[in-house]
């Protein structure tokens, strides 16, 4: 076994380099190169436990570190073959790649500015304890899919000190994309470096931190956004917020100079005001039960101007005080800075709009709606394109599981049919590229912090014990079908068509909706975290090696930890797991995710594997999240051959490093100690032919309705609905209609269908969500017409839309009809073209007008419904003469 060193410790740093051959890894070849010093190191114990053994022996003086070796035999216990150097403590817990039963012997020799000394007695002990058997089955052939290298993502990364890293502006580059947003980039000042803060703190203007300062000792390390592009992009790809609130902060507050929202000695005593900063108040109006039954004050426009100056999207809009700031200057330096690197132009439109209402009640005061929150979106966006032509535009950066389906405002979802909120806002947004002939989205972002009740009945907060337990288990939120969330708040309403609302199932939700309403567009979580006992506690590693590992096998695209893992905390070493394991910055868990499964509790045990491009060097994670158990895991390995491994293992016992074994020939069956996460990589042979796809691999469907697949890669010789992590089959059916078709007619009841094909050799899973039956759309007047080209159409085309059992609201009103026709001009409102929306009145109808084409022909108009409520169709047919 040997130790990585924490990257970044400068006394593991200045120790390497006194010793001969102390390399990334901080191994040496074992000689120091010098004689060995006469007197020994001494008092060497070994104590046995589960699945690890601890070390003690004597302080040696003037010791720079401790070199140990580890042995299966007395007689292989000595100097030479270090299994582990640079410990700078006279104790080492040995917790990687032990097998309960088996007696290992140990020595240990200093190391001091002359030499290296004589070797310490030998110690052995045998580990044992209660162990759990696990059986891991990984299938090269199943379920095989690319893995985004941009899913290691983390916002607000600690900058690292130039003693560590020759880079002046040294980040954290163990996250694999590093994001600047958060509440207070809805207000960031470019030409300032600053941001309100919100509801945060206080609604006062501060210097906005893009980075961490805590690492350099520095109060923000990166305020400027463009030079924080210029800084990351040599490495990694940034992640920008451009603001679409109207409003951008002034310089930072301070005593007297004004720049907040709510100045006490003009709107009155309030709730809370900043101890450093007295007369910036909360905007609550102080009672005396002010916390618990707050009344918001409604900031003025005088407020307004005290703290923030106008934003605007070019120089052709006025600027009656003109002192604004331009979204076009600011997106044409970043664009700039953008283009010195290879990486995406990655742009986040906004930070959580649907929390507007609360976070930036002082300049947003009213709760968003589901108009403005697409109508926003599509202005900037398309704009933010004019301005920088490479710009990948993300959005909408919904806040949480509730507004996910009933949006910010309690009366909007009502007045949009019972449309849930996400499938109207991507439904519109889609109908909208359709209509103006490009995209506006290209990434489908969402914030995604896995929701739990952290309080008990009387609002203190749970036991530690409790918090970590549910680390370990809030993560069955992103992907288990059959896990019922802890937290009231997963219960998207009765008023919808999706089913299972107490059951999360996260991940495979979200990307039913883009493959249904707006295929080819990728899903991306730009903030989640679930640090319920503290960042600092090794229950959040554990979860957060969970986290990745999800993503990774559920295919999302990018994602971005709030925020990136500190490099003095356990999680920093569970994500180097996954992107920099060895300290090479190249070896890292591998490009293609496999199948990966196991009899294991959920709750207590994971794993995950993947590939490398050259498929032959499989990696598997294995998490122990059992506090008291080891687990012995027998791996069965189909169509590869092994023959050799390395473990990397992270434990609760040493929390800051990642200790590596030697390679040895490979084992079936290995022990993984408690509380711990383990990289297993393995060296052998891929014997399988290229595995198949298929597209797409999860769809929402209404109940009794009908969807197509497509694959590639041979041809299909089983299709089957089957049973998965206790969820029962299906009641539809499954019929193969061609050599690469597959069509699936859904059965009548709501729930998550899972299915497999097969092409012979290699299988592929995914999931239908059969929500709720479809909204019905009927033709209320206008089809057959007859009449002559060039001319209207005496009697508009009419739809009636009724809900059904759909979960819309009866009658349907508010709800978006998409019209489409393959000739002529179609005209609703102020808006016509081949393709236009209308509106449902109050009973339910919408209608559009039709101008004949100059020619004689058949046209066919569709008129499609809500994807929220089932997608709908009807199509009337005209006669041109």
């Amino acid at each position: 076994m040997r130790y990585l060193w924490p990257h970044g410790s400068v006394t593991a740093l200045l120790f390497c380099l006194t010793l001969v051959g102390c390399g990334a890894l901080g191994g040496h070849g074992g000689g120091g190169g010098g004689k060995n010093l006469t007197n020994p190191v001494t008092g060497l114990t070994a104590t046995a436990g589960n699945a690890e053994i601890t070390l003690n022996w004597n302080a040696y003086p003037g010791a720079l570190g401790y070199d140990i070796v580890r042995s299966t035999t007395s007689a292989g216990a000595v100097p030479g073959n270090y299994t582990t150097v640079g410990i700078t403590t006279t104790s080492y817990v040995d917790a990687g790649g032990l097998t309960n039963g088996t007696t290992y012997y140990y020595v240990v020799v200093a190391e001091t500015s002359a030499s290296v000394t004589n070797p310490s007695n030998v110690a052995s002990a045998t580990p044992s304890g209660p162990s759990t058997n696990i059986a891991v089955t990984v299938d090269f052939l199943s379920n095989a899919h690319p893995i985004s290298f941009l899913i290691y993502g983390g916002a607000l990364p600690q900058k690292l000190p130039t003693t560590v890293n020759a880079q002046s502006t040294a980040f954290n580059y163990d996250v694999t994309a590093v994001r600047w947003g958060g509440n207070g980039s809805s207000t960031y000042n470019w030409q300032l470096g600053t941001a309100n803060a919100a509801s945060d703190k206080f609604f006062e203007d501060l210097t906005f931190c893009g980075v961490g300062g805590a690492a350099s000792n520095s109060p923000c390390a990166e305020s400027d956004s463009v030079q924080f592009i210029r800084d990351v992009e040599a490495f990694l790809p940034p992640i920008m917020t451009v603001p679409m609130l109207p409003w951008v902060a002034q310089s930072p507050a301070s005593n007297g100079n004004g720049h907040y929202s709510f100045s006490v000695a003009r709107d009155g005593a309030q709730c809370h005001n900043d101890p450093q900063n007295p007369d910036a108040g909360d905007g609550i109006a102080l009672t005396s039960n002010c916390d618990a039954q707050p009344n918001f004050l409604t900031a003025s426009l005088t407020d307004i101007n005290d703290a923030y100056v106008p934003l605007l999207d070019d120089h052709s809009q006025a600027c009656p005080s003109g002192n604004c700031v331009y979204r076009s200057d600011w997106v044409a330096a970043l664009a700039n800075a953008f283009n010195s690197s290879g990486f995406s132009h990655f742009y986040e439109m906004d930070n959580e709009m649907d929390m507007w209402g609360v976070t930036h009640r002082d300049i947003h005061p009213s709760p968003s709606g589901y108009d403005e929150m697409a109508s926003v979106y599509l202005t900037e966006a398309t704009k933010l394109k004019g301005w920088d032509p490479k710009a990948v535009r993300l959005g909408p950066l919904s806040c949480c599981w509730w507004l996910y389906w009933n949006g910010a405002n309690s009366s909007d979802k009502a007045a949009h049919a019972g449309d849930d909120f996400l499938p109207w806002w991507l439904n519109q947004i889609y109908w909208r590229d359709q209509i103006s002939g490009t995209r506006s989205l290209d990434v489908f972002d969402i914030h995604a912090f896995p929701d739990a009740t952290t309080t008990d009945s009387g609002g203190s907060p749970l036991p530690k014990s409790q918090l970590q337990a549910l680390a370990g288990t809030i993560y069955r939120d992103y992907w288990d079908p059959t896990f019922v969330s802890p937290s009231s708040t997963i219960n998207q309403s009765a008023t919808s068509i999706q089913p299972n609302p107490t059951i999360p199932f996260r991940i495979p939700r979200m990307r039913a909706l883009l493959n249904t309403i707006y295929p080819g567009t990728p899903l991306a979580i730009s903030a989640w975290r679930a640090s319920f006992a503290g960042e600092s506690d090794f229950s959040t590693a554990l979860a957060d090696a969970d986290a990745y590992g999800i993503m990774g096998r559920e295919n999302v695209y990018l994602a971005s930890r709030w925020t990136a893992p500190n490099p003095a905390n356990p999680n920093f070493w569970a994500l180097k797991l996954y992107t920099n394991y060895d300290f090479t910055n190249d070896n890292h868990f591998g490009e293609i995710s496999v199948a990966d499964t196991h009899n294991g509790d959920p709750n207590l045990f994971s794993s995950y594997a993947s590939v490398g491009l050259a498929v032959d060097t499989p990696k598997i994670i294995v998490i122990n999240k059992d506090p008291q158990n080891s687990v012995q895991v027998q791996f069965t390995l189909k169509d590869f051959t092994p023959t050799s491994f390395t473990s990397y293992t992270l434990s609760a016992l040493y929390p800051v490093g990642i200790a590596a074994s030697n390679s040895q020939p490979w084992s079936s069956v290995q022990y993984f100690p408690p509380y711990s996460v383990t990289l297993v990589v393995i060296n052998g042979t891929f014997s399988g032919p290229k595995e198949f796809q298929i597209s797409p691999d999860s769809m929402m469907v209404p109940a009794g309705g009908t969807v197509t697949w497509s694959f590639t890669g041979g041809s299909l010789t089983s299709a089957v609905f089957d049973a998965y992590e206790g969820v029962p089959a299906c009641a539809g059916t499954i019929a193969l209609t061609g050599t690469n078709k597959i069509t699936v007619n859904a059965g009548s009841t709501p729930g998550f269908c899972h299915f497999t094909f097969s092409n012979g050799s290699g299988t592929q899973g995914g999931w239908i969500i059969v929500g709720n039956p479809a909204a019905s759309l009927t033709v209320a007047g206008g089809n057959n017409q007859i009449g002559m080209h060039g001319t209207v159409l005496p009697v508009a085309l009419s739809v009636n839309l009724a809900p059904g059992s759909s979960g819309g609201t009866n009658p349907a009103s508010g709800a978006s009809i998409l019209f489409k026709t393959n000739a002529g001009t179609l005209s609703s409102g102020t808006t016509s073209g081949s393709k236009v929306i209308a509106i449902t009145n109050g009973s339910g109808v919408a209608a559009v007008t039709l101008t004949l084409p100059s020619t004689a022909q058949t046209v066919t108009v569709t008129a499609e419904g809500p994807y929220g409520l089932g997608h709908p169709t009807v199509t009337f047919t005209e006669t041109s003469q």
